[in-house]
This record gives C-alpha cells, sequence and structure tokens, in this order.
C-alpha cells in the first residue's frame, strides 16, 4: 500500500486532521482503508458520505460484519470571500498556471490567509462528522477512514479541496479561465492535436533507384552529392510535454509514490541525450 499524503497539500491536509485526532485513530483508519473495506462513496457539494463495513469479532460476539454509515461535511467558503480569492489567484501567473496543470501552488495559502480564506480547514468547528457506529471517541476510526482516503485523492486532484470548500470545479475553472492570463494559458491547453498524416505503410519501404550501367569508383564511394556540413534539427514532437503536466503529478492511474511528471521528465531528457549522441 503506497502511503497518503504525497504531495504538499495531501500531507497539510493529514496534518490538520491528526491535530485534533487521537493517534491511534488515525491508525486504525488507516487499516480500515487499506483493507478496503470503505465501500460506497461519493462528494455531494462540500458533504462526503460512505459506507464501511466493520470487521467480524467472535470474541465479542459479532459474527457478521457490521456496516455503518459516515458523513464529513467541510464549512463552505463565503461567496464574497471566493470573490477576492479567485481575482488574487487570476492576477498571479505562477498560480493560475499551476492550478491549470493540475497543481496547487506553493504558498498559496499564505495570500489567501491575508484575504481571511483558508482552503484547508484549520481547526475542528470547520468539520462536521457524523458516524452510525456505537463509538463514542469522536472522530471514529470510520470517519478518519475517510479522512485518509481523502488525503490520497487529493495527491491526484487538488480541484478536490476547493471542492469540498464549496466551488466546484467547472466554476473554478471558469473562472481562472475569465481572466486575461487564465485566457492565454487555456488557449494553450486546450489547443487541438495535429490531425494525423496517412502513410504509404506502416513500415519503412525500401525506394527503388535507377543507377546507371557503370558507375566509376570515385562515384561510388564518394557519392554524386556533398555530404551536409551540419545536421538539420530534429521536428519537435507532435504531442506537448502540456498534455504530461496536465494530470499532475499522481494522475487516477499511476500508483507510485514518486512523481509521474518528474519521472516523464527524467525519460524525456533521457531520450534527448540519447538522440543527441546518436546525431
Amino acid at each position: 500500500m503506497h502511503k497518503m499524503g504525497k504531495t504538499w497539500w495531501g500531507r497539510r491536509f493529514l496534518e490538520v486532521l491528526e491535530s485534533y485526532t487521537e493517534p491511534g485513530q488515525m491508525a486504525r483508519g488507516r487499516q480500515y482503508l487499506i483493507g478496503n473495506r470503505i465501500g460506497q462513496w461519493g462528494i455531494r457539494g462540500t458533504r462526503v458520505e460512505a459506507h464501511i463495513r466493520g470487521k467480524v469479532n467472535p470474541y465479542y460476539g459479532i459474527h457478521e460484519a457490521p456496516a455503518c454509515t459516515t458523513e464529513i461535511e467541510f464549512a463552505p467558503i463565503p461567496d464574497a470571500a471566493w470573490d477576492e480569492a479567485l481575482t488574487l489567484i487570476g492576477s498571479r501567473a505562477g498560480y493560475i498556471s499551476r492550478l491549470l496543470f493540475n497543481e496547487m501552488p506553493d504558498e498559496i495559502e499564505r495570500p489567501l490567509a491575508e484575504l481571511g480564506v483558508r482552503l484547508l480547514p484549520a481547526n475542528r468547528e470547520e468539520i462536521t462528522s457524523r458516524c452510525t457506529c456505537p463509538e463514542l471517541e469522536v472522530p471514529c476510526k470510520h470517519i478518519t477512514a475517510i479522512y485518509c482516503l481523502l488525503a490520497g485523492r487529493l495527491d491526484q486532484d487538488p480541484f478536490l479541496l476547493f471542492e469540498l470548500r464549496g466551488l466546484s470545479r467547472a466554476e473554478l475553472i471558469q473562472r481562472l479561465k475569465a481572466t486575461p492570463l487564465g485566457a492565454a494559458l487555456a488557449s494553450a491547453l486546450d489547443a487541438a492535436a495535429p490531425e494525423p498524416q496517412p502513410a504509404a505503410s506502416f513500415f519503412t519501404r525500401p525506394i527503388e533507384q535507377v543507377l546507371p550501367d557503370l558507375v566509376s569508383p570515385r562515384d561510388f564511394w564518394r557519392g554524386q552529392r556533398k555530404l551536409p556540413a551540419g545536421v538539420e534539427p530534429a521536428t519537435p514532437a507532435a504531442v506537448s510535454g502540456i498534455l504530461i503536466r496536465k494530470g499532475g503529478d499522481y494522475p487516477p492511474f499511476w500508483d507510485k509514490d514518486e512523481s509521474f511528471v518528474e519521472v516523464m521528465d527524467a525519460f524525456y531528457e533521457q531520450v534527448r541525450k540519447k538522440g543527441k549522441d546518436w546525431l
């Protein structure tokens, strides 16, 4: 099982929740997540709802896995505060470009805090949780299991944090693209891929050349044309690196602890070097 909180925003999310949660409960919640005991779950606005299967324990007379319903609700950020925050984000190229590339900008919390906006909940009063299990301790292990689940999802999708605080993904993207900087960046992101060009054959075929009846040894070895003095630069790839970065560091298909973008950057750098050596 790969660790949760691989990105800085995923780690910060867990740190906030761990600050007011008993360590043993967080450990038990992780075990519920690792054991695939979280069944059907979904997000409705700022609320997360899940059905979780418990454990069989004959010692306590539990012979069938109990089921409970767990809910977590985040306090939404007021619309007026969102207006100020998005105006600030839209005026800074570093912030808006990272968000459009599916990444959470570093230090974004600091300027937003000056506006009174906090993406990450600051205390337990900003999170309301309920569970139908008989545990008296709050949050229970089922609630902490949802915490761990959300931390892993945030690694893959930082926009989820905006959604849990009351701003849907569609509205966030729309409002970012409405800014001058966002419109310029969006045009590059939304650029259509070039149309594929037909080819006579999938494989390279030799081209037949008509040779004269008599060729002198000089012409045979030196050819009729001089070799080029330099090598023409390679044609740029048809698929831009933007497509890779748009998926973010941890896209859904990527289950490694290393960033997918960093791995692909290293891979392409090796390909570039090898290609340069061959030329």
